[in-house]
């Protein structure tokens, strides 16, 4: 058994280069939601809607001096240069066109190779919304370059183009620089993923050989157990690389979450196994007694937590659902190499090894005595103190509110760190916005003037709800041609009121640029976009929007000749947040079902069932309560915390109830067996239940948001399953005793 389990070992090892860590907003999307396919067509038709940089340049004093704008433009050009950039915008390389009866000429926004003309230049530029506000910030103290990207870039593709853009950035010259987009957010969310992989999986293994040494007392009590869960993590981890699944936001914390629930088993069994020596056993009948009394319940407590992650895998949202069945699966392996490789080793460790140096009883053998006549005789008050707080978080869980943000992972000190804030209050946001229009009536295009006024009308409605900037349309395109037949001047940058104009203007929209007209209108006519850029105020409030922004449409456009549909990678992401509380419901109800079924095959007895099941629905209704009165948004990162905590606090319920059962076979009534299994068991779960909070505990020192909330949310919850494990479980079973099982001979 040892071989076997080294050359696997070797194996998993080996595979471990090839793991990859991984961040792509698009596995956000619910994979049975209607509006991908729309979406996937939409982006064939118009290109992506997040394949850009964002490269901001601040001065103090004012952007409009010539040498510092002739910098802005050097860095421009080695932009532009970067292979995998297909173009960058900026203000000083922008020009408009003029059309006059002498022809048609290129006029720059920014004649910066003099400071004569910046006056000028300046005024006509705070009086342009296409740049004001989206390309030159509204207190003319910063300048924002868009450098759009080769769609479809790899992890090292990436990688490489940011290193090039930021090489540039430090031969500039330039000191005071932001950069943010998918590239840049990739980057930093794999970097910050990578360090805090490693962190919490070493802090977790130190915070748990020290309370290994406190239960235990012996080193070897420290490296069994060890060794164990850190081949259960090696095993995991090296499967997922030779599938060639990543680790993403949720499956990097897979590693520590493994460690720290494999330990649980692994202590149930060498406790049971070191009272066994200490009534005089040899090791090979120690072990036989063990695997007798503790087996079924290591089996079913592995299954039942198993089923809590694998209900995450019924989510449509891939990160959910990569993450349910790969802890599942990790939840199993962790029960196969302790059943297999701990016993090799017991066999092979002098027990007297494992046994503490120390005979003196541990501090909480007495405390538990205490605890246990203290909720025996005060049962009534135990069970309304939990009835009023399960009444308190039921009231709670109906204020949360289902609500994300694209960069909610990172905390608001990270974004302003790395400029996403600068850029919010500055250009208007870095989330991008996209509609789709459809001309529904055959016998018109887009271009038709009643179809253009009902673009503009939507248009003005969203510019005005949503604050959009960088706002690109088939009106834009008609109000620049307007401006530009006109000899430029400003306030001709509207859309004529003529049809006769109109239909002039639209036979002239290539002198635009045919590359950049097709990015905005479909070569046929018949579809267009709306496309720009906005601050981030949350999901919730974006779908409200749109739900408003559509009775608007309804009210002030001719549905029948033309259709508004909203699209692209944040809506998509919206949607899909907002179907997770439906989702969430479905996958703990499943849960509880098939947990309550497992239990019912192992006890026989309907009593049991229910004194397991609810001290650990008690904690989570605690929990969703606290989320309500707290604030605490339901999203991808705060859903996974309920089916994590109820598959792991069933543990010890599991082990208490079934070394009860043990008790009650041996003749003991049920008071006795309770409180024997009380004082017994009760150590094995006050240091799993210990090791489980300093687990999840230190993920709330991470950076991301996500994890934060994620370790505070599974600390507190499994905390007060901790509670009710001591205090109202007792007195379930004292209400409802269980039958008295068939005594073995």
């Amino acid at each position: 058994m040892l071989l076997l389990i080294g050359l696997v070992s070797l194996l998993m090892a080996l595979a471990l280069p090839r793991v990859r860590i991984d961040f792509e907003f698009e596995r956000f999307f619910a994979t049975d939601d209607p509006e991908l396919a729309r979406y996937h067509a939409f982006r064939e038709r118009f290109g992506h809607d997040n394949e850009f940089m964002l490269v901001s340049v601040q001065r103090d004093s004012g952007v409009y001096d010539h040498r510092f704008l002739g910098r802005v433009d050097a860095l421009r050009a080695a932009l532009a240069a970067i292979p995998d950039v297909r173009s960058v915008v900026a203000a000083t390389s922008l020009e408009e066109p003029v059309i006059t009866p002498l022809g048609a000429f290129q006029l720059p926004y920014l004649r910066f190779a003099t400071a004569e003309h910046l006056t000028t230049d300046s005024a006509r530029i705070s009086a342009d919304p296409r740049v004001a506000g989206v390309l030159v910030s509204n207190d003319a103290k910063a300048l924002l370059m868009v450098a759009n990207t080769r769609p479809g870039l790899s992890k090292v593709a990436s990688d490489t183009l940011l290193a090039r853009v930021d090489r540039a950035i430090a031969a500039s010259g330039l000191d005071r620089v932001h950069t943010a987009g998918r590239v840049h957010a990739q980057y930093h969310y794999i970097r910050m993923m990578q360090h805090e992989l490693v962190l919490f999986l070493c802090i977790a293994a130190a915070l748990l050989a020290v309370f290994l040494w406190a239960g235990f007392r012996s080193a070897w009590g420290v490296l069994v157990p060890m060794t164990i869960v850190g081949l259960a993590v090696l095993w995991q981890v090296g499967l997922m690389a030779l599938l060639g699944r990543p680790l993403g936001i949720l499956t990097m914390l897979l590693p520590t979450i493994l460690f720290v629930v494999g330990m649980s088993d692994v202590v149930h069994i060498l406790e049971c196994y070191l009272d066994e020596v200490r009534a005089g056993r040899s090791r090979v009948e120690a072990i036989r007694n063990t695997y007798r009394e503790v087996g079924l319940p290591t089996l079913i407590t592995a299954l039942t937590a198993a089923i809590g992650f694998a209900t995450l895998g019924t989510a449509s949202i891939r990160p959910l659902q990569e993450f349910g069945w790969t802890t599942a699966i990790g939840v199993l392996i962790t029960f196969l190499i302790s059943f297999t490789l701990l016993p090799a080793l017991l066999l092979l460790v002098k027990p007297a090894r494992l046994l503490p140096r120390s005979n003196e009883a541990s501090p909480w053998d007495r405390q538990l005595h205490r605890l246990f006549a203290w909720t025996i005789r005060r049962r009534t008050a135990v069970l309304t103190g939990f009835a009023l707080l399960t009444v308190g978080g039921l009231i709670g869980m109906g204020r949360i509110q289902v609500d994300n943000h694209l960069l909610d992972d990172w905390s608001e000190a990270e974004q302003e760190r790395l400029g996403y804030r600068f850029l919010d209050r500055q250009f208007g946001g870095v989330r991008p916005f996209e509609m789709e229009v459809t001309v529904l009536d055959s016998g018109r295009t887009i271009w038709d003037p009643a179809i253009l006024r009902d673009i503009e009308r939507v248009q003005d409605t969203i510019e005005a709800r949503y604050d959009l900037r960088a706002v690109r349309s088939p009106v834009t395109v008609m109000r620049s041609l307007n401006k530009a037949f006109n000899g430029g001047q400003a306030d001709h940058y509207i859309l004529p009121g003529d049809d006769a104009t109109i239909g002039r203007l639209a036979r002239r929209a290539h002198l635009l640029g045919k590359e950049s007209l097709h990015t905005i209108v479909a070569p046929d006519a018949r579809s267009a976009r709306i496309s720009g850029r906005m601050v981030d105020r949350g999901g919730r409030w974006c779908l409200e929007q749109e739900r408003a922004l559509q009775r608007s449409i309804a009210a002030e456009t001719d549905t029948t000749a033309v259709r508004f549909h909203e699209t692209g990678m944040a809506h998509l992401i919206d949607r899909s947040n907002a179907t997770l509380s439906r989702q969430l419901m479905r996958g703990m109800g499943l849960a509880v079902l098939l947990t309550a079924l497992l239990m019912m095959w192992a006890f026989r007895d309907l009593r049991m069932v229910v004194v397991a099941i609810v001290p650990n629905l008690v904690p989570l209704v605690f929990t969703a309560g606290l989320m309500g009165w707290w604030g605490i948004h339901l999203n991808v990162s705060t859903a996974i915390i309920f089916s994590i905590a109820f598959g792991i606090a069933e543990d010890d319920t599991i082990h208490m109830l079934a070394r009860l059962r043990h008790e009650m076979r041996r003749g003991l009534s049920p008071l006795a067996a309770l409180k024997r299994t009380y004082l017994s068991t009760g150590k094995a779960v006050v240091l799993t239940s210990l090791m489980l909070l300093s687990g999840f505990v230190t993920l709330t020192l991470s950076d991301f948001g996500s994890v934060h909330r994620l370790g505070l949310l599974v600390t507190l919850t499994l905390l007060f399953a901790f509670v009710a494990e001591l205090l109202l479980l007792p007195v379930l079973v004292m209400l409802m005793p269980p039958r008295s099982p068939v005594r073995r001979p």
